[in-house]
């Protein structure tokens, strides 16, 4: 019996097995179900709505389902006693073998359930996220019994002793029946040859079908070993000086992998066919798996040599012929694309601009170091944040909106203002680049701080603006907001005033002080207009020695004083020069106000410098003024 596999429907009667299991989840109230090792399911009993109503149903929480079964059965066939696993969908499963005869014939699955009391909120999101309808998931959560894990393992060996226990019953009648037809072909067989032959030849003859049976039990079980196996399978045997291991056996999928038939290796040893094995670490292995009969899993290792290489994963143990076994797949490409990914994660870490994953509620998905520098946060508080949080412009009302442009537009730049950990606001440039994977859609977002390029443009205007040698306005400048003004004063009706001011003999100052001394003057006028002028007053260098100053609001008799109090102070400052002395120097200024609506501010300026003409013609130091009437 234990020369050929066993195929656990045989065993039992399956009517009544479905039976006794349906009856057990009634009285334990846990799900269970017998799966052979073939993947063909014999019992289920008391599967969950949340499984069979939505998880199974739903093509993500079905790979979720999916991910978890194989997560167990892999277990099962490393050889472990009891597997728990928690599945993405937050449920709970076990399994643990089912053994006849020292032969795995299938597993026992239970679960479906909870060790501890569920997270509902995770189902919520769950639920939204998968597009369940959530009063009913949720009552479907709330079905799913809470077992502890002790528990679980009781319950699930009980289940697994049980459906053993049946399958031994049943076993124990199959091999008598075969025992007894066996003995009675036997019988036939020796009755024969007492007649015809011998008692020599006899015995030779039974040795030769011992012989022949015996190796017809060993190809049938290597051939039901090898069938349908994805995974390469090597057999090995140990040398009879036991420093090497004979090869005998090797699958179809071992020989895609390995790139070399089955014929070609079948008799060889290891160390010539395979000369990297040392290296690998493969052959210590296989020395030690001989040698105490554990079985051992050998991770994911690369191996080379002159013919082949790649990354290979195996699990080795040992027959109880004797024979060591290795199941192993090639795992090239997964390596391959974990460092790849493990590449793109470094890059994207390290990048100089931030990256942000963001789903259509606006939450954050993913976000590299750099969002994390620049804003302050730490990774796990910004997962918990939307766009909202750090853009100042964008809101829960305008947010839809905002996400079908970038939609239809498929990629989009546009300037923001985020908010950082410590309450700075930073000017940013935002790449938006929509895209859908595995069905959810995403906005892929590379932002740059633009704050050195703004403060650029912003100095830039700046000098655009301001004279650079006495910080006020330049003539330019002066001009428009002259205009502005002019606009205003017609629009309210208020009166506006222009002061025309020129440095009295500067080229005295530039010939006798030198055009450093010069230039200090023109800064001191500078200053002096701003420390003694109003906010809202706007000073501008025309060119050369000469400044205009407007006045809004102000007519011409506050105007005569203002300028009367400017002329007073810059003849009362002093500036010391480089040789020594200290210069003094006055100022002539010309005042004008206009009434005229349709007078642009060139009359106004016009005015006002024939009253400073006239002041410097009557003797300098001294203000004028001129009114233009309608």
């Amino acid at each position: 019996m234990s020369e050929n596999t066993i195929k656990y429907a045989q065993l039992v009667d399956l009517a009544s097995l479905q039976t006794l299991m349906d009856d057990l989840y009634r009285v334990v109230g846990i799900p269970n179900a017998i799966i052979d090792t073939d993947g063909i399911v014999i019992t289920n009993a008391g599967w969950q709505d949340a499984c069979v109503k939505f998880h199974r149903v739903n093509h993500n929480t079905c790979s979720n389902c999916i991910e978890s079964d194989t997560a167990l059965v892999e277990s099962m066939l490393k050889g472990e006693r009891f597997a728990i696993y928690k599945c993405l969908n937050g449920l709970v499963d076990s399994a643990m073998p089912i053994i006849v005869e020292g032969q795995h014939v299938a597993n026992i699955f239970t679960g479906q359930c909870f060790i501890e009391p569920p997270d509902l909120e995770f189902f919520r999101r769950q639920a939204r996220l998968y597009g369940f309808e959530e009063n009913s998931y949720l009552q479907s959560i709330s079905k799913v019994p809470v077992i502890a894990k002790q528990r679980l393992e009781t319950i699930t060996e009980m289940y697994a002793q049980l459906a053993q226990a049946f399958a031994k019953h049943g076993a124990d009648r199959l091999q008598q029946k075969q025992a007894a037809a066996e003995l009675a072909e036997l019988n036939n067989e020796l009755n024969r040859r007492v007649e015809e032959r011998t008692e020599q030849l006899i015995q030779n003859n039974q040795q030769l079908l011992l012989e022949k049976r015996a190796l017809a039990a060993s190809e049938a079980r290597l051939s039901a070993l090898f069938k349908h196996m994805s995974s390469g399978v090597a057999v090995y045997r140990a040398s009879e000086d036991g420093r090497d291991f004979i090869i005998i056996g090797f699958n179809k999928a071992a020989e895609q992998i390995e790139k070399i038939t089955r014929k070609e290796l079948i008799g060889k040893k290891l160390t010539e066919m395979f000369p990297g094995v040392f290296e690998f670490g493969l052959f210590e292995v296989l020395h030690r798996v001989a040698k105490t009969g554990t079985p051992e899993a050998f991770p994911p290792s690369y191996y080379h040599d002159e013919r082949i290489q790649g990354w290979r994963e195996n699990y080795v143990y040992k027959l109880p012929g004797g024979e060591i076994v290795s199941i192993y797949n090639d795992v090239t490409e997964r390596k391959l694309a974990e460092k790849a990914l493990h590449l793109t994660q470094f890059s994207v870490d390290r990048a100089t601009e931030c990256l942000y994953w963001i789903t259509a509620d606006a939450r954050f998905q993913f976000v590299n170091n750099t969002a994390c520098q620049v804003l302050g946060y730490s990774r796990e508080e910004l997962l918990t944040f939307s766009v909202m949080d750090i853009d100042k412009e964008l809101t829960a009302e305008n947010w839809p909106a905002h996400w079908q442009e970038v939609k239809q537009k498929g990629a989009l730049k546009m300037e923001a203002i985020h908010r950082c950990k410590d309450g700075r606001e930073i000017p940013v440039e935002v790449a938006a680049n929509y895209l859908v994977f595995e069905g959810l859609e995403y906005n892929c977002a590379f932002v740059r701080d633009i704050s050195e390029r703004k403060a650029l443009q912003a100095e830039l205007e700046r000098q655009a603006r301001i004279d650079y040698l006495t910080g006020i306005a330049n003539r330019r400048y002066f001009m428009e907001q002259g205009e502005a003004e002019l606009a205003r004063s017609d629009r309210y009706g208020n009166p506006l005033s222009v002061l025309m001011l020129d440095i009295d003999y500067f080229k005295a100052v530039n010939d006798n002080y030198g055009h450093a001394a010069g230039d200090q003057a023109l800064q001191k006028l500078g200053c002096i207009l701003v420390e003694v002028l109003r906010e809202i007053d706007i000073p501008g260098r025309m060119g050369g020695e000469e400044f205009a100053i407007l006045l809004p609001e102000t007519g011409l008799l506050k105007a005569l004083e203002v300028a009367e109090r400017l002329r007073s102070v810059v003849a009362g400052s002093v500036i010391p020069v480089e040789s020594g002395f200290e210069l003094q120097f006055t100022v002539s200024i010309g005042v004008a106000t206009l009434t005229d609506k349709n007078s642009s501010i060139g009359d106004l300026l016009n005015l006002a410098d024939k009253g400073l003409y006239q002041a410097k013609h009557s003797g300098r130091n001294k203000v004028c003024s001129f009114s233009l009437q309608h």
